[in-house]
């Protein structure tokens, strides 16, 4: 019997993907994007605008829609927001947490419904998930920083904002029909392409978040998955009892390589952060701080003084109010021009990178004068 010859399937053909290197050109670009942003902005060069928030400046912004950013950071939006007196913001949720350094003035966050005063010099924690409002109760403006987890959130699948009530002085936009409801309260508009904009509770996500609170968690876990169940349990007890305002006198100073600092979220210091550290930075007169690098970016609002910033060899000076950005994986040291008179600032790092394993500082040079 003849052997009978198999015949071989035709080999299908190749198809080349080429997401590699296309990530690599938009990293290169995005790289190059950023290496030419300057590392501080003045203050008095940003300008301000009035949204359903507040007044306010962006000096970087980061959102569904409304990307840019005017310095070397991503992993975070910075802004400035001033509130009237006797005025307050618009009252709002969202998915990402929430801090605002009190610069000037005196008021109070209402936090679902929960008054907790604040004066100047205070750190105010929004946690996750919580109905808040930032509220001035006195004859005198008030200024505060603040920074907000960059749109990773969006990119989680739960980036939400639900504008509960605009504040006082807000304006739709120009020709957009008021909508109200029937007590007389403007609760969105029409613009006028015809898109409808509605304010208000996200009522499908008020249930589901309301449901996630109703089957806590009894007893010690009897294996993995039972940690997950008292997790959830833990967490939402977290959210409801983790502390609203830090008041800055009530921490000490501390003499570290760095320089002097004075931690206000930490992971020893608690808060109702978990994805940023916050601290106060003081700089003698004619001094320096110690020099180092991290992963992490920072941000930092000058409070008072006159100096400038070393970053990976290049001088970025600045001055009261200025904002000075530090990219991932900069060397760094800070430095007070006058020689009569001490610098502060206030200084914001992300955690992000400390979560996926990230943290941690290289130490390289000390404060001058440090003796530990």
């Amino acid at each position: 019997m003849e052997k009978q010859l198999e015949r071989r399937p035709e080999a299908e053909p190749v198809v080349y993907e080429r997401s590699n290197e296309e990530g690599w050109l938009h990293l290169q670009a995005d790289r190059e994007k950023r290496a030419a942003l300057p590392h501080v902005l003045k203050d008095k060069e940003v300008p301000w605008k009035q949204g359903a928030q507040a007044y306010r400046k962006h000096y970087v912004h980061w959102g569904p829609g409304h990307h840019y950013a005017n310095a070397p950071v991503g992993s975070m939006t910075v802004a400035k927001q001033l509130l009237p007196p006797m005025g307050k913001g618009g009252k709002h949720r969202h998915y990402n947490e929430a801090l605002l350094y009190v610069i000037e003035g005196e008021g109070y966050e209402l936090h679902d419904g929960v008054k907790f005063p604040f004066e100047t010099g205070d750190l105010a924690c929004v946690p996750t998930y919580c109905v808040h409002q930032h509220c001035n109760d006195s004859k005198n403006w008030v200024s505060v920083f603040y920074c907000t987890p960059a749109d990773f959130f969006d990119l989680l699948g739960i980036q939400s904002t639900e504008q509960i009530e605009m504040h006082p002085n807000y304006q739709p936009p120009e020709n957009a029909q008021v909508l109200r409801d029937e007590q007389g309260r403007v609760v969105g508009y029409t613009t006028k392409e015809g898109q409808e904009i509605r304010f208000g509770f996200n009522a499908n996500l008020q249930k589901l978040m309301e449901a996630r609170s109703a089957l806590p968690f009894q007893g010690e876990p009897k294996n993995n998955y039972d940690f997950y169940r008292r997790t959830l349990g833990d967490q939402i007890s977290w959210r409801q009892a983790a502390p609203r305002i830090i008041k800055a006198k009530d921490h000490p100073w501390e003499e570290t390589p760095m320089g002097r600092l004075k931690y206000l979220a930490h992971p020893n210091v608690p808060s109702g952060l978990l994805l940023f550290d916050a601290f106060l930075q003081e700089l003698p007169p004619g001094g320096a701080s110690g020099k180092h690098r991290h992963v992490s970016e920072e941000v930092h609002y000058i409070l008072e003084g006159r100096g400038y910033d070393i970053h990976d060899g290049v001088k970025w000076e600045w001055e009261k109010d200025d904002v000075v950005f530090i990219p991932v994986n900069t060397v760094h040291q800070h430095f007070n021009s006058d020689p009569r008179n001490p610098s502060r600032f206030f200084s914001v790092q992300s955690r992000l990178y400390h979560y996926c394993g990230h943290g941690g500082f290289e130490h390289f040079a000390d404060a001058p004068g440090w003796k530990g």
